[in-house]
């Protein structure tokens, strides 16, 4: 338990948190203020999704733009020569490609026979999982067929081959079984000339993946309890085209990503991202773009999602397997745009849009009182992107002046704020980044949790950047074979858990920021308290204005499990676990109790009360 501590804080004894039977608000706390977000951007999607093949058609590696330690981020694996590599012409070769503008060429050089090919190392795999490997080939002057395995150094794992490749682009599949268990093995495609290959669009992934994405991801996702996921970002704004991104995966062309570098494989696009929330019991928020594009642009990318297959973009969607709409409810007009185009115009897309579904929700971008004026009746969220959510006391400014413009330049509208990007920090590139993965950076965002808490009647929506890796910034960290969860993962699925229907209100002169909420039903009550300094505070709760306590009391209390009292310290793949949750129970036989809260931590402690 957190009660064995490393060092000795100081202790101070308060007179009481007492929580009062008032409601802050009688609007219930949205499950969408856990929310998450995916974009392309550095290698978020990549490091998500299954596919184990880097450059899985020849384009060449394009370098990240962004970094966290340049010695040590994450790099992809490029193709390379194998075989008898001496007699080898390897060419990207512009004429008649399968997939984008080249395919990989390998030609032998004179008429003797050699085996040759190119191989990518780095390749994860487990002894008894099936893979499934496909390609397209075509070839000229080889007789004998063209080998795939996948080796351990000398020691082939698993292998096949493809006897009747033709001179024409075929596509070629296999199931493979691994023999062994390697985070560095080697895909390598061979044959014996003489002769010419041709290799284009090349995958591998385990069979087990959800609909594309690992499982392991899955799983972390869907325990955190995210609420919501939006889809978009820097990309959406400059330029994500999302009609390249459907249909079959393998006629999708890879693109360069400018905002961040990097090439991304475009293996998943709008239809990959829904089947992600919906295996995560997530709502989608789909960003869609603004600049450059019209209100039809908009609405095509509704009707697709949510058109009858009567519709021509519900036909499409229908074509490209799931004939079923959609239903994505939630809509954002562009991302970080501000401008006075885009207040005079987001009512066109506005219209445009409900005119393809008139059941959806609308969010803007930035709040302006142009916005407000021109769209206000539309729209029913607007988006700031607070990167400095550390500092409450200005978000509380904030709130307030954001209700004030409302009610002046939208009266009798119901907009709502929904943050479509937030985070306690905005560090930039560099070894700053370190603070988005530490327990102090938890414990702050837990803090601005609490606030939107106080705020549930306004805060509908918030989501915080981003999800997965992102140089350090992602809640889930991978590499090819592992994932470890950062402390604000821990803490935001405490709040995804155990959020609670409505905020009451609480007294407090402490050091503590706390936030108590009321289930629906009014029979738990729960408290969040963050203690974000390096002192043991020893606390008298008192719920007595509430309700009486029924049962013991359940306590999960996220910090430091080596109890170093320090607000820099973070897990990593070899102390995956090191910032965590640990649960028990309480006894609780009266309205009134104490309660140590531990440095450095977020306490969640449930009632349960007695009817009234």
């Amino acid at each position: 338990m957190f009660c064995n501590r490393r060092q000795n804080p100081g202790i101070f004894h308060y007179t009481m948190i007492r929580i009062l039977a008032q409601k802050l608000t009688e609007s219930e706390i949205s499950p969408y203020q856990c929310g998450q977000f995916v974009e392309f951007i550095a290698n978020l999607v990549r490091t998500m999704h299954a596919e184990k093949v880097f450059d899985n058609s020849f384009l060449g590696l394009e370098p990240y733009l962004g970094w966290f330690i340049k010695h040590t981020d994450f790099k992809e694996n490029p193709w390379y020569p194998s075989g008898a590599v001496h007699r080898g012409e390897y060419a990207l070769d512009e004429e008649n490609p399968f997939n984008g503008p080249v395919s990989q060429k390998i030609a032998t050089i004179g008429s003797d026979p050699c085996d040759l090919g190119i191989s990518q190392d780095g390749i994860f795999v487990e002894e008894g999982k099936q893979y499934a490997l496909s390609c397209y080939l075509r070839r000229q002057g080889i007789s004998g067929p063209v080998r795939a395995r996948i080796a351990r150094g000398n020691e082939v794992l698993a292998s096949c081959e493809f006897s009747d490749v033709g001179g024409d682009w075929s596509k070629y599949s296999a199931t493979l079984t691994s023999s062994g268990t390697d985070a560095q093995a080697t895909l390598r495609f061979e044959f014996r000339g003489p002769g010419t290959l041709w290799l284009d669009k090349v995958s591998l992934m385990p069979v087990d993946n959800v609909h594309g994405w690992r499982p392991d991801v899955i799983e972390a996702v869907r325990v955190m309890k995210p609420g919501m996921i939006r889809f978009g970002g820097t990309a959406v704004r400059k330029y994500y085209e999302w009609e390249n991104g459907i249909g079959d995966v393998d006629h999708r062309v890879p693109f360069s990503s400018p905002a961040a570098g990097g090439l991304e494989p475009n293996n998943v696009g709008m239809n990959e991202f829904i089947a992600f929330c919906r295996a995560v019991d997530a709502e989608p928020l789909i960003c869609v773009r603004f600049t450059t594009k019209t209100p039809e642009d908009a609405a095509h990318q509704v009707e697709y999602c949510n058109g009858s297959i009567d519709t021509p973009y519900g036909k499409r969607r229908a074509e490209n397997g799931h004939p079923e709409p959609y239903g994505v409810r939630f809509w954002q007009v562009g991302n970080e745009v501000i401008s006075e185009e885009y207040d005079r115009t987001l009512i066109d897309f506005c219209r445009a849009m409900r005119t393809a579904d008139p059941t959806i929700k609308l969010l803007s971008s930035y709040p302006t009182t142009g916005l407000l004026e021109s769209a206000g009746e539309l729209i029913d969220y607007t988006c700031p992107h607070p990167y400095d959510a550390e500092d409450i006391e200005a978000k509380e400014e904030e709130v307030a002046k954001f209700t004030a413009i409302v009610a002046e330049h939208a009266p009798g509208c119901d907009i709502k704020l929904a943050y479509t990007e937030w985070n306690a920090y905005n560090p930039g590139w560099g070894t700053g980044r370190g603070r988005l993965w530490t327990l102090d950076n938890a414990l702050k965002c837990a803090r601005f949790h609490n606030f939107m808490h106080r705020h549930a009647d306004q805060i509908k929506i918030a989501i915080r950047s981003n999800l997965a890796d992102s140089f350090c910034g992602g809640a889930i960290q991978t590499d090819n074979a592992r994932l470890f969860k950062t402390p604000v993962y821990y803490a935001q699925s405490l709040y995804g858990n155990h959020a609670g229907a409505y905020p009451l209100k609480v007294e407090s002169a402490g050091p503590l920021d706390i936030s108590a909420t009321l289930s629906r039903d009014g029979k738990q009550m729960t408290l969040f308290v963050v203690n974000d300094t390096t002192d043991l505070v020893s606390e008298q709760i008192d719920i007595g204005p509430v309700g009486e306590p029924e049962g013991p009391v359940q306590a999960w209390i996220m910090g430091d499990t080596q109890r170093e009292n320090m607000h820099d310290v973070s897990n990593s793949f070899d102390e995956p676990e090191r910032i965590s949750t640990e649960r028990s129970t309480m006894e609780c036989t009266s309205n009134r109790i104490v309660f140590e809260f531990q440095p450095l931590t977020l306490t969640v402690l449930q009632f349960k009360l007695l009817e009234p």
